[in-house]
């Protein structure tokens, strides 16, 4: 039999419950919402990367299923002065980039580790891109489930250094997986992990 204490406790757990569920479909329906988004960008003549004939033969991009796990909190220290670098592209050109911040966090009880850098570009050459961070990555992943010439992941800014969020669910392809003609950096070896990321987007074309 329910005491009214019991009671009350039962439907406080069940409303927490509830909460966290209602969290998750929210969140699962957002990063459906962009993953769609793409979609429309790839079949778009104007915006699309792909060829006219893979335009029309496409469909959808392939992903990992959505997995809240993959949102992690991790830490950000911003680096005062940053080391300028060239990172080289999938044309052997090199883009110059500086180290912004370090990013620091576990995955299955590990430390790791990754570099978010900003793009330094050409004198008077003004960018369409809102501020953000880049954070190419490889991991084990990569060259079988997903692309080989790595993923990327963008982010905001942060004002300071601390806890911030970084979701693996969003990491994209560059423009080379879907074909020809792109110049495309590459992840810099300070940003190969050490484990599977099974989140986010995989090869194009495999389904």
């Amino acid at each position: 039999m329910f005491t009214p204490l019991k009671t009350v406790f039962f439907f406080l757990v069940l409303f927490c419950f509830t909460l966290i569920a209602k969290a998750q479909d929210d969140y699962t329906a957002q990063i459906e919402k962009l993953r769609t988004e793409k979609n429309g960008e790839l079949k778009s003549k104007k915006s699309s990367p792909l060829q006219k004939k893979d335009r029309k033969a496409f469909d959808q991009l392939n992903y990992f299923p959505i997995d809240k796990a993959w949102d992690k909190e991790v830490e950000i220290a911003l680096v005062e002065n940053g080391d300028t670098i060239d990172i080289m592209t999938s044309s052997g050109k090199a883009k110059q980039f500086y180290v912004f911040g370090k990013i620091t966090f576990y995955h299955e009880g590990t430390p790791e580790s990754l570099n978010a850098y900003k793009r330094i570009w050409p004198e008077g050459y003004e960018s369409d891109y809102p501020p953000s961070l880049f954070i190419p990555f490889k991991d084990h992943t990569s060259g079988e489930e997903t692309y080989g010439g790595g993923r990327y992941m963008d982010i905001d800014v942060p004002s300071e250094s601390g806890l911030i969020s970084l979701d693996f669910n969003l990491c994209y392809n560059p423009y080379c997986a879907y074909g020809d003609g792109f110049s495309c950096p590459l992840p810099p070896e300070a940003n190969d992990l050490d484990f599977e990321v099974v989140a986010g987007e995989k090869n194009y074309g495999e389904h």
